[in-house]
């Protein structure tokens, strides 16, 4: 009985091993893909998250299979800063990449590697290509020096069984916008935000937001059928978000809800619960280091995203904006969800200083200068034509969402502004402690670059280049309006 017994004794042990054996294998092979899909200038204006003007039924699905953030927020409120600060995990004053297409990039300082470097350097392929066009290299604006950020611009391009890390680029809502033949918007039926007046002009513009965004959806759906048919779905992690806000006057470039708030949903079948709704503050450096842990990788000490997406909290969230094209200007902000404070560091400068980029492409930037002079753009949208601002803005998010009504006089929210103004002043002084400051000869170039910008799209609009304001709305009710 003994040889037999020990023959069986083996018989277990190998079956054992070749268990062990196999499920190691397993775990090796279902390192998860990271996907992050990265829509240009969206807001929140989808289906999932209200908007009942607009058709997003990609998206929508994408929150019912997973788990949909309703406070999640980019850094900077402009492409080329919120990418690069994304990619580095870092506030963008940290690394110095806040200025938008920033003149006189550095090379990263030793030690600062970008997401794609830990990925890689952890064995994922690393890609970067448009949603309509996954052979062609995506959107990268970043504001630092560097070459061969990406191994291709489509996972198939790895090798077998590889896991990748792809970042799949869609232009819209970016203006232009393009519109959408199959669910177009009525501007005659759309619900406006509440910081904008009720004009033809303003709501024609914001029904072809929606089809852009609209527009955007399809991109998105045709990334998640690819993800289906390739029997990828199950083991990639698919991360949506808004580089930063939507791209309208008071919003893009500008700290104020409209411009930080972005919509971010994450799938991962089978890991985490379906059909969620998180309100924990999330920001897009948070989606670094939250990227990183989900595959396994520790988060670098010199990041400042927290892994959100698995638990972790985060007290207050941070904005930054400094010069935007021609638009030279120095603001920080923190909210803890509630309340949000704007630090204005250069007050003396009105908030329609030249933009030469939303001169040509928004209609409401000379809309504004129009009812203005004629003393027909009613309060509280005209705070906006200031030629001045003040030091601290402090506005209350629950009950005045718009943010018009500054609380930071107020003696009854006094320490609420006390808390907010030490909190950001402390953090950035450690933030910003090895910031250098843009050059006159490169703001100087920026203003240039911007001006001939501008000049190229009015010859195409057919307008001279000193066209008066009036003459920028009669081209803008003529394209929009058919007046």
């Amino acid at each position: 009985m003994k040889p037999v017994f020990n023959n069986i004794l083996k018989t277990i042990l190998t079956i054992f091993l070749i268990v062990v054996s196999v499920s190691c294998t397993s775990k090796e092979e279902v390192k998860p893909n990271i996907l992050w899909i990265n829509c240009d200038d969206l807001g929140r204006e989808l289906a999932c998250y209200g908007n009942k003007d607009v058709k997003t039924p990609n998206m929508d699905k994408l929150a019912k299979d997973g788990v949909r953030f309703t406070n999640a927020y980019s850094n900077a409120a402009v492409c080329s800063a919120s990418r690069s600060s994304q990619i580095l995990g870092m506030y963008p004053s940290a690394a110095n990449v806040l200025n938008h297409r920033t003149i006189e990039k550095k090379e990263l300082p030793e030690g600062t590697p970008t997401v794609m470097d830990i990925f890689r350097k952890n064995g994922y392929f690393c890609t970067n290509g448009w949603a309509h066009k996954m052979n062609k290299p995506g959107k990268e604006d970043y504001n630092f020096l560097g070459k061969n950020f990406f191994d291709g611009t489509d996972w198939k391009e790895r090798a077998e069984g590889q896991p990748f890390f792809a970042q799949v680029q869609v232009h819209e809502p970016h203006r232009v916008f393009v519109e959408d033949k199959d669910n177009p918007v009525n501007p005659d039926a759309v619900k406006l935000p509440g910081c904008y007046p009720d004009y033809p002009l303003i709501r024609v513009d914001w029904a072809n937001y929606l089809e852009s965004v609209q527009t955007a959806d399809k991109r998105v759906g045709f990334i998640l059928d690819r993800l289906e048919k390739e029997g990828l779905a199950d083991n990639t992690i698919v991360i949506l978000f808004g580089d930063h806000g939507r791209p309208h006057l008071r919003d893009k470039q500008w700290l104020y809800e409209g411009g930080l708030a972005i919509p971010l949903v994450v799938r991962y079948p089978k890991k985490i619960k379906a059909g969620t709704v998180n309100k924990n503050l999330i920001s897009l450096v948070d989606v670094t280091a939250s990227s990183l842990k989900l595959a396994g990788i520790e988060v670098p000490k010199h990041m400042h995203g927290k892994d959100v997406l698995n638990g972790e909290k985060r007290e207050y969230m941070y904005g930054f904006r400094q010069r935007c094209g021609d638009a030279v200007d120095n603001i920080r902000s923190i909210t803890d969800g509630r309340y949000k404070l704007i630090w204005n560091r250069m007050p003396n400068v009105p908030y329609m200083q030249l933009t030469s980029y939303k001169k040509l492409q928004y209609p409401a930037f000379t809309l504004y200068k129009v009812l203005d002079k004629k003393g027909e753009l009613e309060a509280p949208y005209n705070q906006f034509m200031a030629k001045t601002r003040p030091d601290f803005e402090l506005y209350d998010l629950k009950n005045d969402p718009n943010e018009f009504n500054n609380l930071n006089e107020s003696e009854e929210y006094s320490e609420i502004q006390k808390r907010l103004s030490e909190k950001l002043i402390s953090e950035l002084k450690i933030i910003e402690k090895n910031m250098f400051i843009e050059s006159d000869k490169a703001i100087e170039k920026a203003k240039k670059g911007s001006n001939a910008f501008l000049l190229k799209g009015f010859k195409k609009k057919g307008l001279k280049p000193d066209a008066s304001d009036e003459e920028i709305i009669k081209q803008w009710e003529k394209e929009l309006l058919n007046k």
